[in-house]
């Protein structure tokens, strides 16, 4: 869930006259390398390459996703036929662990924006917003990942409030430690609202930068984006056309 008392991204003042479409055209990670060389700075690459990454790390959390449901379906079938020690339980702890990989990655990616661009304050509220869902994701991988070091004996198991909850699944939500974490559908779609919030809000905060450090440049790209939607209206028009005739 978003903070409450942390208000969603406010709209910049130079998109109020412009057509949503056209600013749904416009490719956040384009925006954000214009603003960054319109600041002359000699790490433009560093944060666009970050959100180009953010957005694989996405596809590859649907992915783990689906296996997660997959492996839980298993392990309930062997469950019933009794098959405890059923191989699956390994792959679903497996895919949750690289699920939640996923989850960490993207937040340490938005952490490298953010860090290379401070003055972008909506780009950071949506930060604040979703600090607590994306820590405890981290902490969850952080407990598979040194999952050695929390077994009994580990140097790490006195970190553990119940030390005997190593890792156990109940319906779509992991436990470790006595802590409880929700791993299933509905985390995929709050992880997909938060890279979609932090992409506008990046879009935003960039085209509002670029619009004051160098606005012939944010004129080309706006005009550009007017362009190609209203060929693509054309070209649904035409396509409609044809349609009817067959």
């Amino acid at each position: 869930m978003a903070r409450q008392d942390v208000e969603r991204p406010d709209v910049p003042g130079i998109t109020f006259k412009l057509p949503k479409a056209v600013i749904r055209r416009l490719d956040p990670a384009t925006v954000l390398l214009e603003s960054l060389l319109a600041q002359k700075r000699d790490d433009v690459y560093g944060p666009v390459i970050a959100l180009e990454r953010i957005e694989s790390y996405l596809n590859a959390a649907r992915q783990q996703q689906r296996r997660i449901e997959r492996a839980k379906a298993t392990v309930a079938k062997a469950a019933v036929a009794r098959r405890i020690r059923s191989p699956h339980r390994s792959m679903l702890f497996e895919d949750t662990h690289f699920y939640l990989i996923c989850w960490s990655r993207i937040a340490k990616l938005i952490d490298h924006i953010l860090n290379g661009v401070r003055t972008y304050h909506r780009s950071g509220r949506v930060r604040r917003r979703y600090k607590r869902e994306l820590t405890i994701r981290v902490d969850g991988r952080d407990h598979l990942e040194h999952f050695e070091e929390r077994l009994p004996g580990g140097k790490q198991q006195h970190r553990l409030r119940n030390q005997y909850d190593l890792w156990n699944m109940h319906g779509t939500k992991m436990s470790y430690g006595g802590r409880h974490l929700d791993v299933g559908p509905d985390s995929i779609n709050l992880l997909q609202t938060i890279v979609a919030e932090f992409r506008e809000a990046l879009l935003y905060d960039a085209l509002e930068s670029l619009a004051e450090d160098a606005p012939e440049r944010a004129a080309v790209l706006l005009n550009r984006a007017a362009t190609d939607v209203a060929v693509n209206r054309v070209k649904q028009r035409v396509r409609k056309a044809l349609t009817a005739k067959l």
